[in-house]
């Protein structure tokens, strides 16, 4: 080899040299090298910033044995040093330009080395297809790839957050990365935990330090033992508390700097702060800035570490050494054309406090009292300079504006047990110009009066003209719009976006397509279909309904018989169904149970089964509630009951059986709603 051998080879091959001269080709043992580096290494501790190597053997044997062309394969071993068929791996390829003499180096540039490689035991040849050749083997060879910009982490079940919380003793578990490395070395309050050899810590319930090694065999050295390590607490009112608790009650005045700040910081955890047991809006963080007014009270925080581990502090109590504007109107309002708006505060401050009123930060004349009316937009100011202990100057702004336009917004709410769907005005937000940063200002439920509404359903009105809509028939599903007006003009009529309601029926039949399974056929089961229903849909298995993977539409293909189920859900109402599939024709398991002849008519008249029970092979009987026959009929149903009912459907509830070839099907009961 011309370059690029340590001195031990160096002195090998001055000894070979003066040996017998060699008869037989050999490779030499194939060595690592970094590129500008004269110094070959069996080893390879790679990262980030060097990933590549090269290697180098030497060829010693008849010139031209290897002709022109020959490829030369650089290979390395699994872990284990086996060149086995599934774990060998071909770093590199050499092809010769020409044929080597009696005496060459067989070079591999800069190729890169696998980022998986973690081991001390990998051996490397090099190899030949054609002729059959394999070089000496180099054995015991370290590799390992380590990424130092990534380093090592350590986590508990947040992965974000900076330590971790043990809720009521429950164990949690340690994880290290990056994976996949021979060995990790751990240890709890600087002594080696004994056995725990994988980046997995499992069971942990002790309080304290925790710490984490990659064990880089040969290449510890080079990697310095990179480690991680973590705080493992016990997630109580002892460590989570509010700082100013040891100073309570905590004494302000309302100009001073109200802060209250948790012993537990860390971003990856959630913070829900608490006033009087009342959530603050919008407290999601360690600190709590208190206002300048209203602040006195008793103070918790609810820290949550992860799903299912939170707590809440002991209380805070909160003194206000001077006086709150105690009401005062919205920051931001609307103001519409020919309208005057008051704008009134109140406050406890004592008997000798004075009022000022400003517009845009000028002072408003003769405007020392507790409200002002206003016709214009602007910026409205009230300043209280209380006359108590603390002396502060009270604020409250209102920042006014005209609008360019209107939006409604509508929301709906769906009572599941009555089956209804009730419309209703959200909001009807005013927007203001671009130069006024085009905001949407809710207007006032006084203002609302300023304006006409009706409700129109699939584009048509209804002639509903409040400011809610009550759906309760599943006939009514649509599309539905809000329309308002501002009486006075000037603007045009607003649409709402619309909302599309689509009640289900208590009774979902489960169509079959068709409805027995022919042999080696299938069957299409199907629902109704509505981009506004979730679906899910479940086999019977075992006495037991089971989930069927990755069936979400209105439609199900089976090809086995058996008994499905469909779950049907729409906003937070569950509609099930059910059917039994065999070689004859499949019934559905919902059967209607509420008749309404006295009601609109033509409307849920009759007792109506789905078409499979008009097969010759069903017979319905229907009873009445002392047990008297009142219908019966066989050769199968077509809507026959109640118009020959034998008590002419006058009772309240009745009882029917419904059998097929003499085995029962369904059982129960019918209510008659008049």
């Amino acid at each position: 080899m011309k370059k690029k051998l340590n001195l031990s080879l160096l002195a090998f091959a001055l000894v070979l040299s003066s040996s017998l001269e060699v008869t037989a080709q050999q490779i030499t043992m194939p060595e690592f090298y970094i590129n500008d580096s004269n110094v070959t290494n069996t080893n390879a501790c790679v990262n980030q910033n060097i990933p590549n190597r090269s290697a180098i053997a030497e060829y010693n044997g008849p010139s031209g044995f290897f002709g022109p062309g020959t490829e030369f394969l650089l290979e390395l071993s699994d872990e284990n040093g086996d060149f086995s068929d599934g774990g060998t791996i071909l770093l590199d390829t050499f092809t010769s330009p020409t044929a080597l003499g009696s005496s060459a180096d067989i070079e591999f540039i800069d190729f890169p080395i696998p980022q998986t490689l973690r081991s001390d035991n990998y051996s490397m040849r090099i190899r030949v297809e054609n002729p059959d050749f394999e070089s000496q083997i180099t054995t015991g060879m370290a590799i390992y790839f380590f990424n130092f910009d990534e380093g090592v982490t350590l986590t508990g079940p947040n992965v974000n957050a900076n330590n971790v919380a043990l809720c009521e003793g429950e164990p949690v578990t340690l994880t290290a990365l990056p994976e996949g490395f021979p060995a990790y070395i751990w240890t709890f309050n600087n002594t080696v935990i004994p056995g725990e050899t994988t980046n997995v810590l499992e069971n942990v319930t002790r309080e304290g330090n925790y710490n984490v090694k990659i064990d880089f065999g040969f290449c510890n050295p080079f990697f310095n033992f990179d480690s991680a390590n973590t705080t493992v607490f016990a997630f109580n009112t002892t460590n989570v508390f509010i700082n100013e608790q040891a100073a309570s009650p905590v004494e302000f005045c309302p100009e001073d700097v109200k802060l209250l700040t948790c012993s537990i910081t860390d971003a990856a955890y959630t913070y829900q702060w608490f006033q009087d047991d009342v959530a603050i809006a919008d407290s999601n963080a360690p600190n709590l800035n208190l206002p300048q007014s209203n602040f006195g009270g008793n103070y918790t925080v609810r820290v949550t570490a992860r799903d299912g581990c939170d707590i809440t502090t002991e209380a805070v109590e909160v003194i206000n050494l001077g006086s709150d504007i105690t009401s005062q109107p919205p920051p931001q309002l609307i103001i519409l054309p020919g309208e005057t708006i008051r704008l009134e505060i109140e406050t406890n401050a004592p008997s000798g406090s004075t009022i000022e009123w400003f517009e845009n930060d000028i002072p408003i004349a003769g405007a020392n009292t507790f409200f002002i009316d206003i016709t214009s937009p602007g910026i409205y100011r009230a300043d209280v300079l209380t006359n108590d202990l603390c002396m502060s100057t009270l604020m409250a702004e209102t920042s006014v504006f005209v609008p360019v336009d209107f939006k409604p917004v509508v929301s709906q709410i769906i009572d599941c047990n009555d089956n209804t769907a009730t419309l209703a005005l959200e909001n009807l937000l005013g927007i203001t110009s671009a130069a006024d940063g085009s905001l949407e200002i809710p207007l006032t439920v006084e203002q609302l009066l300023f304006f006409s509404f009706e409700w129109f359903r699939d584009g048509s009105p209804t002639g509903e003209t409040g400011t809610s809509l009550t759906i309760d028939n599943v006939n009514d599903n649509a599309s539905y719009t809000l329309s308002a007006a501002f009486i006075p003009g000037g603007f045009p009529t607003v649409t709402s976006e619309p909302v599309v309601i689509q009640l289900l029926t208590d009774d979902i039949e489960i169509v079959a397509d068709p409805p027995f399974l022919p042999v080696n056929g299938s069957i299409v089961l199907s629902v109704p279909e509505s981009v506004l229903y979730t679906y899910a849909w479940f086999v019977e298995i075992d006495g037991d309904f089971q989930l069927i993977e990755g069936e979400i539409t209105n439609m199900l293909t089976i090809t086995e018989e058996g008994s499905y189920e469909v779950e049907i859900t729409y906003e937070d109402c569950i509609i099930e169904g059910n059917i039994t599939i065999g070689n004859e024709p499949g019934i559905s398991a919902v059967i209607p149970n509420v008749i309404t002849p006295n009601g609109s008519p033509g409307i849920n008249d009759n007792w109506v089964l789905p078409d499979e029970f008009g097969s010759p092979e069903v017979a319905v009987t229907i009873y009445s509630s002392n047990g008297k026959l009142d219908f019966e009929k066989s050769g199968g149903y077509n809507q026959d009951w109640p118009s020959n009912s034998a008590s002419g459907a006058s009772e309240l509830i009745y009882y029917y059986i419904i059998t097929r070839n003499s085995e029962i099907l369904k059982k129960g009961t019918i209510t008659v709603m008049r």
